[in-house]
């Protein structure tokens, strides 16, 4: 690759806690393998170090700009680099933060419009927001859709060009999430990796938690953050909560201590603890969403479907021991981790990576 800048726009920074700040973290290391200079374009950034951001910020003092603070961060980052790009600047965008701007390529987490509908939304016509994811795709050069859902999501709501849209999944680090071995135990553990809100199934885990407390073969563990809602599964003796887990320990005190992932959120991406409890050797049940649903129609081992959530518990919890057991008959955890290296590991990432930023990098200038 000739050696360029690169503006990586990411307004809440980048993170090895979870989410998109640390698809940014994998982005970062990426181009940095690359010996290529990148400049991490977050909302600190703008408001703190530019040149015109202590001046921008005085407008969230105001209710009207405070709750739209998101649409004027994108046209900010829009105008900073109408400004400051070069001709040897490359621009990777996410999301809807750069509207007004042509970037080189943005990258789509999950269609802002689907997702909302998801979580309720009637009305037939794009947000605000969703305007802005949109605008951010047509002005991109190339868009990066992390399923191929997603990119049907964009040609159908927001007329995408087909041939504009490369799906890239994310990746997993392997060298973190891999088999544990495990001493025998009585009860069977769900795990639930996430945060504790309804969208990401908060209403399905309380239903669930009276079952779980009173069966003989599961117990719950839940990993999240800290919030009012963890307070709801302190009087189950079944149901185990952990907070304030990070990438360094969370394979560990977490995965390792799992049998069974449950994903029962409302929409995803292609949501990265699917890919972790995989490469750990841990199967993964959810709903038809995001990376379970790719993933289920690649036929990938270790994924199976949630049955509906309105199915009487106990007999959810007599499922859950079947997909354990087809599980165990299907594959062993070893071969499922390096199914997963092989087809969604770090390095495999970088060289689709090669493949898809590469041209824009030898080109000259």
């Amino acid at each position: 690759m000739k050696a360029k800048k690169v503006f990586l726009i990411s307004f809440n920074g980048k993170s090895i806690a979870g989410g998109v700040e640390r698809v940014t973290y994998y982005l970062d290391e990426y181009f940095h393998s690359r010996n290529i200079e990148t400049k991490i374009i977050d909302e600190d950034y703008l408001i703190h170090h530019t040149l015109f951001g202590r001046i921008f910020q005085q407008l969230f003092r105001f209710r009207h700009f405070k709750k739209r603070k998101a649409i004027y961060l994108a046209r900010y980052t829009s105008a900073f680099l109408w400004l400051n790009k070069r001709s040897h600047h490359i621009v990777v965008s996410q999301g809807e933060a750069t509207p007004l701007f042509p970037a080189d390529f943005m990258l789509i987490h999950g269609c802002y419009h689907c997702m909302e509908v998801a979580y309720g939304r009637t009305d037939t016509r794009l947000s605000r927001m969703a305007n802005l994811q949109k605008l951010s795709c047509q002005r991109a050069r190339q868009v990066i859709a992390v399923s191929q859902k997603v990119k049907r999501d964009l040609v159908t709501y927001y007329q995408i060009p087909e041939n504009k849209i490369i799906v890239q999944h994310n990746c997993v680090d392997t060298s973190r999430f891999h088999p544990f071995e495990k001493r025998p135990q009585q009860q069977h553990t769900l795990l639930f990796v996430g945060r504790l809100t309804n969208p990401k199934g908060l209403i399905f885990l309380k239903q669930l938690a009276a079952a779980i407390d009173q069966s003989t073969n599961w117990k719950l563990l839940i990993a999240c953050n800290e919030t009012p809602d963890t307070a709801f599964f302190e009087p189950f003796a079944n149901i185990t909560v952990k907070v304030g887990l990070n990438i360094d320990n969370i394979a560990t005190a977490a995965y390792a201590q799992g049998d069974l992932l449950i994903v029962p959120s409302w929409f995803e991406g292609f949501e990265l603890v699917t890919l972790e409890a995989l490469s750990v050797g841990m199967p993964v049940i959810g709903t038809n969403v995001g990376a379970i649903s790719e993933l289920l129609d690649m036929a990938f081992p270790g994924v199976y479907l949630l049955p509906d959530i309105t199915s009487p518990e106990a007999t959810l919890l007599q499922y859950f021991d079947e997909v354990l057991a087809d599980n165990s008959r299907s594959i062993d955890p070893e071969t499922l981790h390096q199914r997963v290296t092989r087809e969604f590991g770090i390095e495999q990432y970088f060289k689709k990576m090669d493949t898809i930023l590469g041209p824009a990098f030898s080109r000259t200038s």
